[in-house]
C-alpha cells in the first residue's frame, strides 16, 4: 500500500495494519517448509552423484554453474572438468529418458518440464554436446514439439467431454512461441473451429476463426452469427450460482453460532465446471482447517435446493478454484479479452451478495493493473459488490467473462477488485487436471522503478535464499528463455509456461556484462518472504521489504545492527518514509506480524534531508508483495 505523505510512519503502518486485516481476498497458510540452497562451489562429487540420481535438472544447474567458474577459482577438493562432465553427460541422459517415458505415458505436465529442461541445455554449447543424437536440434524443433504435446493434451481433455480446458490448451499450442504453421494441419483447425461453435464458446470460436481467416479458410458455417449474437443478461443469470459453505457451529463470547462461507461461482464448462474464488471454498481443501465444512451449490432458477459439489483444482496466488457440480447448466459463459478493458468501460457483475442471489450490479472498470495479488495484476471496479459476490463473472457489453470479482476493502466504500480473465484463462486447463496448482519461480524480487538513467531489463533488489547463487542485488533480468520481460507481472507470466522441477536460461546483466544463467526453476512457496525471515538475515531482507539496500557499519561482532544506507528504491517505503542513501540508521526491533501479515522495523535515523536530526520511526511492509517471480 502506498501513502502519500511520509510524515507520520505511525500512521502508516496503521492504515497497513488496517488494510490487511480487512482485506476479503485469500488468507495465507503456513506450513511452507524450505531450507538455505547449498552453495554451488561447496558441493563435492558425491553429493553432485546423490542430486543428480533424486533431481536430475537440479543436478545440471549446479554442473553448469562449476564449469562455469575457473579451475583457480574452484575450493580444494572440488570436482574436475572431466568429472563434471561426465556427470553432466548421466544426467542429461535421464531428462531424455523421463521426457520419453512421460510422452509414452500421456503425463503431459512431465514432458513439457522435461522438453523446456532439454531446450534449456540444448542453448548451451558445452552441455548440448551430452544430448542424444535424437534430441531435437534447434529452437524451432522444440516449438513444434512443445506444440504437438499441447494438441495431444487438448484431445484429451475433449476425450473427457472438459471442452473449455481443451480449447484453451489447444490456443496455446496454435500461439506456442516459434511453433511453425505446418504443425496444425487445416483440416484440424477446421475441427476445432466447429468444435467451439457447436460448444458456443465465443471466446476460443473467434480465435480459431481468425486462424483460419489467416490460411484463406472458411469459418464454420453459422460462426458469425454466434460471433455477433449477445446473450440477455436474463439468459446469463441462469449460469450464476450462489456456493454455499457450512462450518457448522463456532462458539464466540459462549454462544454458538452457525458458520457459513457464501459466495457465487459460474459455469465454464456443460460437463457442470463452476469457477469460482479459493477463498469461498478454502476450508474444502486446507489441510490445517480441522473444523466440520460442507459445500453446496444452489442453482439459480431454483435456490431452494441444495445441489453437493466438490473442489476439483485451485490457485491460491490467483484466488481462483474450479468445483464440479453433477447437473448439465442451462447456460456456459464464455471468456473476453481482459487486456483490452480501458477505464470507464462499462461492465456488470452477477452474484449473491449477502446471499441474494442473482443480483445484477453495473459500473465502470475504475483502473486495470493494480497489484493487490502476490502474482499477476487485477481490474479495479465500480461495481456494486459485497460478501457474498467474490466468484462471481465480471461481464462486459459483449456478454463475455472479463473478471472474477474477488475481494472489496472494508474501510473503503464500493471500492473494489476482480481477477483479470487473462490471468483465469492462463491457469483454467492446471485446475482442471486437478488439485493445487504449483507454480513455478526463480526466487528473485523485482524492483520495476528506479533513478534515472534507466537501464535495460528489470533491477533485481533480492535472491531468495532458498535458490542457488549467482544471479544477486543490482543484477539486472534481461529474458526468461529468450524472451524480454517488460514489467513484474510480464515476468510471473513467463513462468507460467515453465513447471517447477524443470530448467531456464536466464539472461541477466552484471556492471553493463552480460550473461545466460542456466537456472533451476523451483516450487514457488505461497509465502516468499516468511520463509526469507526464517531464512536469512534481517538486512538482507530490507530490499525486497522496505525497497532499500544497507551497507554494515564497523563495530558489531555478530549481526550488525548499524547500517549506512546504500541504495533507495524510488516509490518504496523506504522512499515514502523520507529516507535516502547514506543516511545513517541503526536497528532498534524487526518483527513479523504474521496475524497481520506485515513485518516493521523501528530505526533511528538521522536524515540528511532533514539537516541529521535524530528521529525514531517505525516502517511497515506487506508479507504479501507482488514484487516476487
Amino acid at each position: 500500500m502506498r501513502i502519500s505523505s511520509s510524515a507520520c510512519i505511525l500512521t502508516l503502518i496503521t492504515a497497513t495494519f488496517f488494510f490487511f486485516s480487512c482485506a476479503s481476498g485469500p488468507k495465507p497458510k503456513g506450513g511452507d517448509k524450505e531450507k538455505a540452497a547449498p552453495s554451488y562451489s561447496q558441493l563435492k562429487l558425491e553429493q553432485l552423484r546423490t542430486l543428480s540420481a533424486d533431481d536430475a535438472p537440479a543436478a545440471l544447474a549446479a554442473i553448469a554453474s562449476l564449469l562455469e567458474a575457473k579451475a583457480d577459482e574452484r575450493p580444494a577438493g572440488a570436482p574436475s572438468d572431466a568429472e563434471l562432465e561426465a556427470l553432466a553427460s548421466d544426467s542429461a541422459t535421464k531428462i531424455e529418458a523421463a521426457y520419453k517415458a512421460a510422452r509414452e505415458a500421456k503425463d503431459f505436465s512431465k514432458a513439457l518440464s522435461s522438453l523446456e529442461s532439454l531446450k534449456s541445455l540444448e542453448s548451451l554449447p558445452r552441455l548440448a554436446a551430452f544430448l542424444g543424437a535424437d534430441v531435437a536440434s534447434d529452437a524451432s524443433a522444440y516449438a513444434e514439439e512443445r506444440a504437438n504435446i499441447l494438441r495431444e493434451e487438448a484431445e484429451a481433455f475433449f476425450a473427457k467431454d472438459q471442452r473449455t480446458p481443451a480449447f484453451l490448451v489447444y490456443l496455446f499450442a496454435l500461439n506456442a512461441s516459434g511453433a511453425p504453421s505446418s504443425a496444425f494441419p487445416d483440416a484440424e483447425l477446421s475441427l476445432w473451429a466447429k468444435r467451439a461453435l457447436e460448444a458456443r464458446d465465443r471466446h476460443a470460436l473467434k480465435l480459431l476463426c481468425s486462424a483460419l481467416a489467416s490460411r484463406s479458410l472458411p469459418s464454420p458455417e453459422g460462426a458469425a452469427a454466434v460471433l455477433a449474437s449477445h446473450d440477455s443478461v436474463a439468459t446469463m443469470r441462469s449460469g450464476v450460482v450462489t456456493i454455499r459453505v457450512d462450518k457448522g457451529i463456532k462458539i464466540e463470547q459462549g454462544l454458538g453460532m452457525l458458520d457459513r462461507v457464501l459466495g457465487t461461482g459460474f459455469y465454464i464448462d456443460r460437463s457442470g465446471y463452476v469457477l469460482t474464488n479459493y477463498h469461498v471454498i478454502e476450508s474444502e481443501v486446507d489441510p490445517t482447517y480441522k473444523g466440520y465444512s460442507h459445500m453446496s451449490v444452489e442453482p439459480a432458477d431454483s435456490p431452494e435446493d441444495r445441489i453437493g459439489a466438490k473442489v476439483v483444482g485451485y490457485d491460491r496466488l490467483l484466488d481462483l478454484a474450479v468445483i464440479k457440480v453433477d447437473t448439465k447448466p442451462d447456460y456456459v459463459f464464455s471468456f473476453g479479452d481482459s487486456s483490452e478493458l480501458f477505464s470507464g468501460q462499462k461492465i456488470i457483475a452477477i452474484g449473491s451478495p449477502v446471499g441474494l442471489e442473482n443480483t445484477v450490479t453495473s459500473g465502470i472498470v475504475s483502473a486495470s493493473g493494480r497489484k493487490l495479488l502476490q502474482t499477476g495484476n487485477v481490474i479495479q471496479i465500480d461495481v456494486a459488490v459485497n460478501p457474498g459476490n467474490s466468484g462471481g463473472p465480471l461481464i462486459d457489453e459483449t456478454g463475455a467473462v472479463v473478471g472474477v470479482v474477488f475481494a472489496g476493502m472494508a474501510q473503503y466504500q464500493s471500492l473494489n477488485f476482480a481477477i483479470p480473465s487473462e490471468w483465469a484463462l492462463k491457469v483454467l486447463p492446471e485446475l482442471f487436471t486437478g488439485g493445487e496448482h504449483k507454480r513455478a519461480w526463480l526466487g528473485l524480487s523485482i524492483a520495476e522503478k528506479e533513478n534515472a538513467p534507466v537501464k535495460p531489463g528489470l533491477g533485481i533488489t533480492y535472491r531468495h535464499p532458498s535458490v542457488a547463487e549467482g544471479i544477486e542485488e543490482g543484477d539486472r533480468l534481461l529474458a526468461i528463455g529468450g524472451q524480454e520481460p517488460k514489467d513484474i507481472p510480464a515476468a510471473q507470466a513467463l513462468l507460467l509456461d515453465y513447471v517447477p522441477g524443470s530448467l531456464a536460461i536466464v539472461s541477466v546483466s552484471r556492471g553493463g556484462v552480460e550473461r545466460r544463467e542456466l537456472r533451476y526453476v523451483a516450487e514457488r512457496p505461497f509465502e516468499p518472504l516468511d520463509s526469507a525471515a526464517r531464512l536469512d538475515r534481517k538486512d538482507r531482507l530490507f530490499p525486497a521489504l522496505f525497497g532499500m539496500s544497507v551497507t554494515p557499519l564497523p563495530g558489531s561482532l555478530f549481526e550488525p545492527s548499524n547500517y549506512s544506507i546504500a541504495k533507495v528504491w524510488p516509490g518504496s517505503i523506504a522512499d515514502e518514509a523520507g529516507l535516502s542513501e547514506n543516511d545513517p540508521i541503526s536497528l532498534k526491533s524487526f518483527v513479523v506480524d504474521q496475524a497481520q501479515r506485515v513485518a516493521y522495523i523501528q530505526i533511528y535515523v538521522k536524515k540528511r534531508k532533514a539537516g541529521f536530526l535524530e528521529s525514531i520511526i517505525q516502517i511497515p511492509a506487506s508479507l504479501d508483495t507482488p514484487d516476487f517471480i
